[in-house]
């Protein structure tokens, strides 16, 4: 899988900076033009050899757009939890078009985080993580996140009995696991099949305690999970934007079909209620979207369904109250 990989051992920088190169040409950089790749090494408990790749995903709505490192982040979270921690990030960044060995000089540029992703990488990173930056020709500098930003401002601060609560992680998944929780493929699954998919995912909700999460399905009936990830500065991540950081990662541009969403947690929302994504969340799947009348099927938390369309949920969005 080109976006998570479980090792026996630290891979080394080298195999790094290829695995990074190898994701140029998947990110959806259609204003910049700028790729921008990232792997972060994550750890559940005592296991830390897994790796995650996200790339950056505009929108012209330039508000949710994600960056490279927070794809990375939503494939992390999707595949083991709230709970898990960053320890290690390679970040690499250079316009479209550009091979190793290039002249131009834009090949030697160590990108450094921008200010979001660093606040980003805060809320699931302790000071002393080393952050690389890494060239496309093949250079790199090295920082950890105490001297990226210093004095950081995370739920550890701003909702400590949360952090405290994520102090004992539940076992590590096997890889076969993380995978199923990614992306599925082959025969398409029930409706009670995608429901249970869509319950077994955790948020990182620190905040609000509410959970949502989504399962999109692309043209070649490929379907991929996302969930929202809070952060204490509430620069978040809807679930529709993690999903298609996901997706854009491990294929390039993507077209997406339908739609299956599972909200819950929300105060005074009965156990029948059934929740319409944000319009800033349909926005990004609208970026994507075979057309503006593709199905999306919510789940209400007893497990019923309500089918409706892009347009429609988009006017429900709209619609106070």
């Amino acid at each position: 899988m080109t976006i998570f990989r479980e090792t026996d051992r630290p891979l080394t920088d080298d195999e790094i900076g290829d695995w990074l190169r190898d994701l140029r040409g998947k990110p959806y950089s259609i204003e910049s033009g700028f790729d921008v790749t990232s792997v972060f090494r994550a750890r559940l408990g005592v296991a830390d050899t897994f790796y995650f790749a996200g790339v950056n995903v505009e929108n012209p709505d330039h508000r949710v757009s994600t960056h490279g490192e927070e794809g990375a982040i939503a494939a992390m979270v999707v595949a083991l939890g709230r709970k898990a921690e960053l320890v290690e990030g390679w970040v690499m960044g250079a316009p479209r078009g550009l091979a190793r060995g290039t002249d131009n000089p834009l090949g030697n540029v160590e990108v450094s985080c921008c200010g979001k992703c660093r606040q980003q990488i805060a809320n699931f990173a302790s000071e002393d993580v080393v952050i690389h930056s890494v060239a496309l020709n093949g250079s790199a500098s090295t920082t950890t996140m105490g001297r990226y930003l210093p004095d950081q401002f995370s739920f550890r601060q701003f909702r400590p009995a949360a952090a405290e609560d994520d102090a004992t992680p539940p076992p590590a998944p096997t890889a076969a696991e993380i995978e199923q929780r990614l992306i599925r493929t082959g025969s398409a699954p029930t409706s009670a099949e995608i429901f249970d998919w869509l319950r077994s995912l955790e948020s990182a909700n620190a905040a609000s305690g509410t959970s949502d999460a989504v399962v999109l399905k692309l043209t070649d009936g490929t379907l991929v999970a996302g969930v929202k990830i809070e952060e204490a500065a509430f620069q978040d991540v809807n679930a529709i934007q993690c999903a298609a950081a996901i997706a854009n990662a491990a294929f390039g541009r993507i077209t997406v079909t339908e739609m299956w969403s599972f909200s819950h947690g929300y105060p005074g929302a009965p156990d029948d209620s059934f929740a319409t994504p944000q319009l800033s969340a349909l926005q990004t799947l609208l970026e994507f979207a075979q057309n503006p009348d593709m199905p999306i099927h919510l789940f209400n938390k007893a497990g019923e369904q309500r089918d409706t369309t892009l347009t429609d949920a988009a006017r429900q969005a709209l619609t106070p109250g």
